[in-house]
């Protein structure tokens, strides 16, 4: 459901005529080919990581583009699923404007580009974006203990990128009991965190990002220069009304009309 919400937003462009390829598990490189040639096709766009990685393998020369991957892109021009920091940012200055810095651990190959991005906006919102660079797991875990120790209440929050050094089942139990006891709001890219007791997550639109995608993949068919990597733009947002409470925040009724997930689920 959600590759046809992506494709419905891909296909509303009006330059483009879109074929839709579906990829079974069975399929090779070569019978993907096959198809491809069969379309007479002039600009790929690989949807999610298992057309991606299979799109990586092609042997023609025809433009790819790779939309809605959680990983790092690879040289392949890319939407990624992680959401555009801007507004993310607005959106979490809108109902915590007390929150002056950001603290993330970050590897530079996974997500650097999204905080190098977020450095470059976080000024708009008065922001400061704090990064702890991991090399590896291990490196990872005490980089976020670390980021623990300095965080501070009501002034800090906690990013858990979409993909890190660190896996999130790893690290977000620890994360979520030391930010709950020191009342730090915990964000994310991924609802199932909120409803564990994070804060907020903000995730893609996907229809919307399919759009999105559209006008990426025509811009870089026309040669026009862009950045090869962008995050999402049209973000969904999930909220935790018991985390927020505990860290001071208390949204009414039409604040929390804004979402479109809300933990614990209301009755």
């Amino acid at each position: 459901m959600i590759y046809d919400e992506v494709i419905s937003g891909i296909a509303s462009h009006p330059e483009l005529d879109v074929s839709s390829i579906a990829i079974s598990s069975k399929e090779d490189i070569a019978a993907i080919e096959e198809k491809i040639k069969a379309n007479q096709s002039q600009l790929i766009i690989a949807v999610g990581n298992r057309s991606y990685k299979l799109a990586r393998a092609l042997t023609n020369d025809i433009l790819t583009i790779a939309g809605g991957i959680s990983g790092k892109p690879n040289g392949i021009p890319t939407v990624s699923l992680t959401g555009d920091p801007a507004p993310a940012f607005e959106e979490l200055k809108r109902i915590a404007p007390h929150i002056k810095n950001i603290r993330l651990v970050y590897n530079d190959e996974i997500n650097g580009w999204w905080y190098s991005r977020a450095q470059k906006v976080a000024g708009d919102y008065d922001l400061k974006i704090i990064g702890y660079p991991a090399t590896d797991m291990k490196d990872g875990v005490k980089l976020y203990e670390q980021l623990l120790e300095d965080a501070t209440p009501k002034t800090s929050a906690v990013w858990i990128p979409l993909r890190s050094v660190v896996p999130s089942k790893t690290i977000l139990p620890l994360l979520l009991e030391k930010a709950w006891s020191k009342k730090l709001a915990v964000i994310s890219n991924n609802p199932s965190h909120t409803k564990l007791g994070g804060f907020i997550a903000v995730y893609p639109e996907h229809k919307k990002m399919g759009s999105q995608l559209a006008e990426f993949a025509t811009h870089h068919f026309k040669g026009k220069d862009i950045d090869r990597i962008v995050g999402t733009e049209n973000l969904n947002f999930a909220i935790n009304l018991r985390t927020s409470s505990h860290i001071g925040i208390r949204l009414n009724a039409k604040e929390r009309a804004r979402f479109d997930k809300i933990f614990p689920t209301q009755r």
